[in-house]
């Protein structure tokens, strides 16, 4: 636990040291819900098709997919710059060589973004509150099931891009095009229901979406654990298949990285 917190300390404080970055991001949402509510409430003349599911309130929906998308950037992300940062300071290769295994120094190089994205969730919606968003029927023991589970299928994503960092030094592409995919049919925005059936089924392959149908159902409709099990054994699929494969594709750039005498190259 120790160890842990120290993780979380640093990260915290490398992020406050930059202030105009650490207040931008904070700001960012005092114009985003503003926005989301005033054109949602535009476009939206009548309920559009599979919003009546999550209550038909398009701010809401749309608020909730916007907040909670922050948990899968920072997995594609935060594990990515853990190991471009220390490549940059020439400590990687010390760190590998701590007694620290390295599924916790990936796990925890991880823990201050989800910290922050969680303050950041509450922010979002706080706000949202002011604008009239409410949770009359909310499970919110339910809504934290899903974002525990949703986090580690993240983080499974997340270590898989890491390990492609390590290999090849570069690895925006892949996170571009998985958060592009997550926006365009992973139901951040609208329904996923309202798109072809074949793009329908082809986003049932992202994490994201299991995660959204779940976090909405809980707040919007207070869906409970037992009405989310069909989302959560999806969740826990795609964390028991991919966490592995993502620790064991990291072990092996790891290797490769000793054995061409790149770890600390970028």
């Amino acid at each position: 636990m120790s160890t842990a917190l120290a993780f979380i300390k640093r990260d915290a404080t490398l992020m406050v040291s930059y202030r105009f970055a650490f207040v931008v991001q904070l700001a960012i949402i005092f114009v985003a819900v503003p926005f989301f509510y005033y054109s949602t409430k535009v476009i939206a003349g009548e309920d559009p098709e599979g919003l009546a599911s999550y209550g038909g309130d398009p701010f809401a929906f749309a608020l909730i997919g916007f907040a909670f998308l922050d948990y899968s950037a920072v997995s594609l992300k935060r594990f990515n710059e853990s190991i471009r940062e220390s490549q940059l300071m020439g400590t990687l290769e010390i760190s590998l060589l701590s007694p620290t295994p390295i599924s916790r120094i990936l796990l925890y190089s991880a823990l201050w973004g989800y910290t922050f994205s969680t303050i950041r969730l509450a922010i979002y919606l706080l706000l949202g509150m002011a604008f009239g968003l409410r949770f009359p029927d909310a499970d919110f023991v339910a809504a934290i099931v899903m974002l525990l589970l949703s986090i580690v299928a993240f983080a499974s994503l997340g270590i898989m891009v890491a390990s492609v960092t390590m290999v090849v030094k570069k690895s925006d592409p892949v996170n571009l095009a998985i958060n592009f995919l997550s926006l365009l049919i992973g139901g951040v925005f609208f329904p996923a229901s309202v798109m072809p059936g074949w793009l329908n089924k082809l986003s049932l392959l992202l994490p994201i979406r299991h995660s959204l149908d779940g976090v909405r159902a809980a707040l919007l409709r207070g869906a409970s654990v037992l009405d989310l099990w069909p989302q959560m054994v999806s969740l826990l699929a795609f964390a028991a298949v991919l966490f592995p494969i993502g620790l064991w594709s990291f072990r092996l750039a790891v290797e490769k990285g000793k054995r061409d005498g790149t770890i600390d190259q970028y």
